[in-house]
């Protein structure tokens, strides 16, 4: 994040992005050991973590890292 004066956003906007942000596509978590749901489990296991849930359509975590 840029530099500068703080409280531009609501605590719900800052919410808002970090949300969004996360509910994109990532490199794979490189603990991934072949099976979504336990690495979920076991290192994504908060009820905030969108690791191994469906999102737009999209599985996220599914993807192999490049």
């Amino acid at each position: 994040m840029p530099l500068d004066p703080g409280g531009r956003l609501s605590d719900q906007d800052a919410w808002d992005v970090a949300m969004f942000m996360d509910a994109h596509e990532r490199p794979q978590d490189p603990r991934y050991t072949g099976d979504l749901a336990a690495t979920r489990k076991g290192f994504h296991g908060t009820s905030m973590s969108l690791y191994g849930q469906r999102v737009n359509g999209r599985l996220l975590g599914s993807q192999p890292s490049r």
